[in-house]
Formats: C-alpha cells, structure tokens, sequence
C-alpha cells in the first residue's frame, strides 16, 4: 500500500503540532510497511513560486531509528496582492499536486491540511484520478478563514455563522493589529469599501459566501473525514459534513521518550521553586495574557516568604498581526518568577516536560486536541486548563489536572496555587488516550476500508 500524505509542513520545515501529529503517523505506518510520500508547501521565497523540488527527509522508526521517505516540496511564497478566492483554491496547485500523483501513483491520498500554500480542490483532483482520500480536520480553516473560530474582538466564535458575520470578522482589525488611530481609521475605511463591493481588495458578502459554496463543494470528493475530538466532530457535523464519513479519531504519538519525565517509583516532592510552563505560541488566542495576570495574583497570595515558585514561557511571537499582542504583554516587568525561554522542537518536549511540575494551557479558543496537553499526560505532568471545550475535552478534569474558566485569571491562580501547595501533583504513569500503534491501526483500517 503507498499512501500520498498532504500536509502544510514536515519537519524540519515545520514543527508545530499538524507537522508534529504527521510526522509521528507516518513513521508508524512506515513501521507496519506501508509505503510513504509527502507533499507540502514552503512559503519562504526561497525558490520561485511553483517550483516544486524532491528531497528526503528522516522519519521515527522502531527501534529509536530514522527512515527516510521522499518528500516533495512545493514552494508557495504569498502573495500579497493575490485576491481572496486564492487564498482557499489555486488551480497551478491542482496541476502541481496532479503530477506528483502520476508520479508516485499512490493508492491512498490523506490530507491533513488543505490550505495555506495548498488547494481545497485537491481531493477533486484525487477523485479524478480514482484515488480514495481522508481529511484529518486539524483546524477549523475549512470553514473559518482565520482558522481558529477566533474573531477580531479576541473571543471565541461558536460558529457556523451567515456569511455577512464571516466577512465582517475577516475585514475588522483587532486592537494589536497597529496603534488605536490606526485601527480605527482602517476599520472606517474597509466598510466603506465593502459596501462599495470591495473593489477587489476588500473581502465582501459575497466573497464568503462563494468560498463556502466552493469548499462544499470540493469536500464532496472526500471519502473520509477524521476529527482529533469530540468538539471538532459535533462542529463539523453541525456545519454538514455527512455522518457516515466522519469519525474522531484521537491523535496519537510515541510515548516511550517520555519515560524520562515519569519519575518510577514518583519522586518526592520537589524542592522549591515549584514550576510551570506554558509551550505555545504568544498570540491572543493562547490566553498568555491571562496567565501573566494570574501570576500578579499568585504574587499577592504566595510571597517568596510562603513558597517559591516559577513560570517559564516556552513558545515564540508569530510576527505579523501578533507582534504588537507579545510586545504588549512581555514588554512590562515580568518579574523573577517568569522566565522567558528559548523555543524547543516537539521532540524536546520530554526533556522540557521532565522539568516541570505542572503546565498552563489557558487557550482563549476551542482548540483541536492541543498537543501540548497530549505530551504532559504522556510525561505524566497535570494540566491547568481553560474550561475551553477542546481543552476540557482533553485534560478529562480532574483525572489529568484541572480546568477554570476561560479568561478568569484569579481561578487560574486559584489552580496554580493548588500545585504549589501539593494538592495535585506529577503521575508515574503515562496516560496518553491511545498508543501510536492502536492510531496507526485504526488508520491502516480506514485506508483498507476504503479500498475495498
């Protein structure tokens, strides 16, 4: 069997969680003998746009080993004129994509990203080409356009909403977006134009609406669907992807590194400081800002005469709209008990868990089964986490940490200092929901399903 993985990134490009889940997965099936290929998008201008370029890149192996597998790179630098409708579909992808199909002649195709340098016509093309397809939802990009159901205003979206929302959303700058003048004046403006009909620039009613008509349309063409929670399953359905072809499926990842960050039998409690960390991106969405105050709580409840304590911020600044959000929030005095630390690739993420006493995920959106929530159970680390329901789904409150409601900084505190006092603590166990090869077996079935 070879199977034909579609993706936005692969390591060493791209390392967060989608690349993190794909990379683990292929090794698995590249373990049980299936053959493996990658296609992914790079969009740092390095190479002209379209060209598409041949490697090899190392994936995990039994036991502790790499194997190489081919890995096609399709270089896709944005374009910052480009119209709207190409940000979702670009038809010289669908030529890219239906030459490395002819090429490698795979017998499955499994996306788990379609967007971003990439074309939600892909599977059209699969299915011209009578080749079966599944869709690893890992976002919700397919039917949000920022990607994460989190509006302008900075707040969860429970959408699907009429498409008027949608483009309201999209055009509406947030307050980090540039200085409050600035945003006002830009925010007069695009309504302005898009009551002029956009004029090609603005993104309007109707763009959305094609846009929707137009995923739906493509997703049609998908065989399978797979969706990493519960969350992401009732929204997909609720928005009308078809019962019968949508399942979730859990992420998976192998466990065995993390052995190291699992004391056995569980060490004593630890000398202060006691620590925590927060490993993500510092975006709005993230909740960062939420856990910064909750430290300036922690700092009026635990002075250092009471119990010493610490928070170290594993993650990076994504530039963009987000500059001015990680400048504003790390710019002030942040204290000595928060560390700012260098960035660490997934595959750290065992040696950086076995320093820790407990890790905050205090996202402000639904996320899709957080990697980083995965990775501390598999350490055997408690969860402090938003009542966000990707979070809470996850984290199983209280079996593998606990949960306060989103935004509310002293209730996170009110968490923190639960640990700080020895009231929930590290496990000896891992407690991932399923092994890496339970995952690559169900997959394998999905895949032989589907031949049939």
């Amino acid at each position: 069997m070879k199977v034909l993985f579609v993706t936005n990134g692969f390591p060493p490009r791209g390392r967060w969680g989608t690349e993190f889940y794909t990379w683990q997965l292929v090794g698995g099936l590249v373990d049980r003998g299936v053959d493996v290929a990658i296609l992914h998008p790079v969009r740092d201008g390095s190479k002209p746009r379209y060209e598409l370029e041949q490697v090899s890149e190392p994936v995990p192996s039994e036991p502790g080993t790499r194997t190489e597998v081919p890995v096609y790179l399709l270089h896709n630098a944005g374009d910052p004129r480009k119209e709207f409708r190409s940000s979702y579909t670009d038809p010289a992808v669908d030529r890219i994509f239906e030459k490395v199909l002819e090429k490698e002649k795979p017998d499955i195709v499994h996306f788990t990203y379609l967007l971003w340098g990439l074309s939600v016509n892909l599977p059209v093309v699969a299915k011209r080409h009578g080749i079966p397809t599944v869709v690893t939802l890992t976002d919700y990009g397919l039917l949000c356009h920022r990607g994460q159901m989190y509006n302008s205003k900075l707040t969860a979206c429970h959408g699907p909403h009429p498409a008027s929302v949608c483009a309201k959303c999209i055009r509406e700058p947030s307050r980090y977006d540039a200085d409050p003048l600035e945003v006002a004046v830009r925010r007069i403006l695009v309504h302005t134009l898009a009551r002029l009909g956009g004029l090609g620039q603005i993104v309007t009613t109707r763009d959305v609406a094609l846009r929707e008509a137009e995923v739906r349309t493509a997703l049609e063409s998908v065989d399978r669907f797979l969706a990493p929670t519960e969350v992401f399953e009732k929204v997909f359905l609720k928005w009308g992807l078809p019962r019968e072809k949508l399942s979730k499926l859990v992420y998976s990842f192998d466990d065995r590194p993390y052995a190291i960050a699992r004391p056995t039998p569980p060490r004593p409690r630890p000398a202060t400081p006691i620590r925590f960390g927060f490993m993500g991106q510092f975006t709005p969405h993230k909740g960062l800002g939420t856990l910064l105050e909750a430290c300036r709580i922690m700092q009026q409840r635990l002075p250092e005469s009471v119990e010493s304590w610490r928070v170290h911020l594993y993650g990076r600044g994504t530039g963009g709209r987000h500059k001015c959000y990680a400048e504003e929030v790390l710019g002030g005095e942040l204290g000595p008990r928060i560390v700012v630390e260098k960035p660490f690739e997934p595959e750290q993420a065992p040696e950086v868990l076995a320093r820790l006493d407990a890790v905050v995920v205090p996202s402000e959106w639904d996320e899709n089964a957080p990697l980083t929530i995965l990775q501390a159970r598999a350490a055997g680390v408690p969860v402090l986490g938003s009542d966000m329901l990707g979070v809470a789904e996850v984290i199983e409150a209280p079996k593998y940490g606990l949960c306060f409601p989103t935004g509310d900084a002293a209730a996170l505190a009110d968490c923190m200092r639960d640990v700080v006092l020895g009231r929930i603590g590290r496990s000896p166990d891992s407690a991932m929901p399923m092994t890496l090869e339970e995952h690559t077996g169900i997959v394998r079935r999905i895949y032989r399903d589907l031949l049939v």
